[in-house]
């Protein structure tokens, strides 16, 4: 009876060995699976693009939070520091929040591509009706708040960088949402270079979570521009 028992907690002991070399075997090439979906695409990128791409890696670095008050706020800081009137050009809100617009201005900003405060104040100056500033009964340009409503900012893209459909994305580009379907622009992002199982990921500022995110939201909304800078910007 001994030799029996024996044989059997060997032959026990065996199959499960046998069993969890098979387990290993599995989770070491599901491991393999989900790191080569995680594998970034060498993107051909122009300079500028690495440079806007760098400047919203910079915004998710900084990690400001969500302004869910939506206020109007005179800008009264100057390279993250803080001035005490209103600054223009280069004027920021404090840096520790911000809305979706507060991504783009930084990003571009840290990129030395443009400054969105300067550009869209002087290109509402010049091209009042290019602009929908009746949503807001606007009489004259506002410099402390023109550069951070989206519709402005996608009027400005439109106008200033590469307009593209909806496809061929690249890390860097901005990209413009109509959440609501309702015909307004309404949240803008711009494109990572992180892929993960072949979607490009979106570095943005949304009241969920609350702060700057690197989230895989590029097709959550309805899409309603697509840019990309140009190397002479």
């Amino acid at each position: 009876m001994k030799i029996i028992y024996t044989i059997i907690i060997i032959t026990f002991l065996s199959s499960l060995f046998l069993f969890c070399r098979s387990e290993n075997r599995n989770v070491n090439s599901q491991d393999k699976q989900n790191s080569s979906s995680d594998t970034l695409t060498n993107f051909n990128l122009t300079e500028n693009q690495k440079k806007v791409l760098e400047g919203a890696k910079k915004c998710l670095n900084d990690g400001f939070k969500y302004d869910n008050e939506m206020a109007y706020r005179v800008p009264e800081y100057k390279d993250g520091s803080y001035v005490g009137g209103a600054v223009y050009p280069g004027g920021d809100i404090a840096p520790t929040i911000g809305v979706c617009t507060e991504l783009t201005i930084r990003s571009l900003r840290y990129a030395g591509i443009i400054d969105l405060q300067e550009a869209i104040h002087n290109d509402l100056k010049s091209s009042w009706n290019d602009y929908p500033m009746k949503r807001w009964n606007a009489k004259q340009p506002d410099a402390n708040i023109d550069h951070r409503r989206v519709p402005n900012q996608l009027v400005w893209f439109k106008k200033h960088w590469q307009n593209l459909d909806n496809s061929d994305w690249q890390p860097g580009d901005v990209v413009v949402w109509d959440m609501n379907d309702d015909g307004w622009a309404d949240h803008i992002g711009i494109v990572s270079d992180k892929l993960v199982n072949g979607s490009l990921y979106v570095i943005h500022n949304f009241p969920t979570p609350g702060y700057v995110a690197e989230e895989d939201v590029l097709n959550r909304w309805s899409i309603t521009g697509h840019f990309r800078v140009s190397e002479e910007k």
